[in-house]
């Protein structure tokens, strides 16, 4: 299995939480962006899609939970490749910022 990978039934929560709780999670929480691990950028790409298609989640509903970003790969008819059986799979790539920031970077 490929490293830092989340089963279909855990995004589909994530997105849950993130539809229902992003506004007031994003009132309470100082989201800046992402770390994202270059293991799992190569891991998506080598699915062999032609795009890549990133999800916003949260870990829990309300304000408290961490924010995450999940990634596909997506083929040339747009559709998302998800399938583990066949090595397709959601890649739960992030960390938020902060704390994972940089603070010499000129984007801070």
């Amino acid at each position: 299995m490929a490293e830092n990978t989340i089963p279909l039934e855990q995004a589909q929560t994530w997105r849950s939480n993130w539809k229902t709780s992003r506004k007031d999670w994003m009132a309470a929480n100082d989201l800046q962006g992402f770390w994202v691990p270059g293991d799992d950028l190569t891991q998506t790409v080598g699915e062999n899609g032609v795009n890549c298609r990133i999800y916003m989640g949260l870990t829990e509903e309300g304000t408290s939970g961490e924010a995450k970003m999940m990634m596909v790969a997506v083929d040339a008819d747009g559709k998302d490749m998800i399938d583990p059986d066949n090595g397709l799979y959601i890649y739960d790539f992030s960390q938020p910022i902060p704390p994972m920031d940089d603070p010499s970077s000129p984007l801070n």
